[in-house]
């Protein structure tokens, strides 16, 4: 069953200026992140799709200043009126979906002469960890990124968003619009499985459940510290330690937020800061917070998202042996 199509008209523009230093490209995309369907990206633009107060809305945002002097042009569209009440709880939420206040300045200046962080810096300043989904629809992605090739991960979730959500038309795009969690809470394991998603009906499911009936408060969670967050994340069915450190660092923004090194990212941090075939995971942490303490996972993004963005524009034999795509 395909998705319905949404026609969303222009509502509302909004001038928004973000704490520099911001960097409008470097963190509107992601190069090494997976390719959903509910945002598109060229230089200076980005396309999305939200679904706030129970409204499925498009946004466009457009780049009209610097890393310095940051200044975003946010068009809303809507198939209804949006209340002036409505625009004034959704701009907080923007500001913290796409990290328009936490202060980095300090991390650039500090590393910006860095042997490791040095071309990333000087290429990507201004670059954050972004929460450009809300807290659900994170994790509805992490269970499709679960033991499967990029390909395979695009073909669930498309079919996810085909059953519980909707294709939004604006701007001459058309997007996909993520589900609220009570959408997908009244279908069946045996439904999802018929989905093609294999045993992640399971997490759906429970996952899903558990935010219908409040278990887990985004909000609440923003303000807490980080062992706060770690203790309320493994109240979630099904996920674990590693699962929750990405979350920390993409959806909370602790900035420190590095405990472990995946296999695949030990082989690409391995060649990045050792030139070796593989190094152990620990002597790769030793080194992340010996030399960026406060900024582990940070400068981790840094390094990680500079060596993807270089594959944009260049063939990286070795890598490409290592993604598989």
């Amino acid at each position: 069953m395909a998705a319905r199509i949404l026609s969303l008209r222009p509502n509302t523009k909004i001038v928004l200026e973000p704490r520099p230093p911001y960097n409008f490209d470097a963190n509107f995309h992601k190069p090494s992140h997976f390719p959903s369907s509910d945002t598109s990206w060229e230089k200076g633009k980005c396309w999305t799709t939200m679904v706030w107060h129970g409204e499925k809305i498009g946004l466009r945002f457009e780049n009209r200043g610097t890393i310095s002097r940051p200044r975003v042009v946010l068009t809303v569209y809507s198939r209804k009126f949006l209340s002036k009440e409505f625009i004034q709880s959704f701009i907080p939420e923007v500001r913290w979906r796409f990290n328009f206040d936490q202060d980095i300045s300090e991390f650039c200046r500090e590393y910006r002469n860095d042997k490791y962080l040095r071309p990333a810096i000087k290429r990507w300043r201004g670059m954050k960890p972004i929460a450009a989904n809300s807290l659900y629809e994170t994790l509805m992605i992490y269970l499709v990124l679960q033991n499967a090739t990029v390909r395979r991960s695009v073909q669930m979730l498309e079919n996810l968003f085909d059953r519980f959500g909707a294709k939004a038309r604006f701007d001459d795009k058309v997007l996909s619009v993520f589900w609220k969690p009570s959408d997908m809470a009244r279908a069946t394991e045996k439904e999802l499985r018929e989905l093609k998603v294999g045993y992640r009906a399971k997490f759906f499911t429970k996952i899903t459940e558990q935010f219908v009936k409040q278990v887990i408060d985004e909000f609440a969670l923003r303000k807490m510290t980080k062992e706060q967050v770690k203790v309320e994340m493994m109240k979630l069915y099904g996920i674990g330690p590693a699962s929750v450190e990405y979350l920390l660092f993409e959806d909370f923004y602790f900035l420190d937020a590095m405990e472990k090194i995946s296999p695949w990212e030990q082989k690409i941090m391995s060649r990045l800061l050792f030139s070796s075939k593989l190094i152990p995971a620990d002597r790769i942490l030793n080194v992340l917070r010996r030399r960026y303490r406060g900024y582990e996972k940070l400068a981790f993004h840094y390094i990680w998202e500079n060596l993807f963005w270089r594959r944009k524009h260049e063939h990286i034999d070795w890598l490409e042996k290592e993604i598989r795509l």
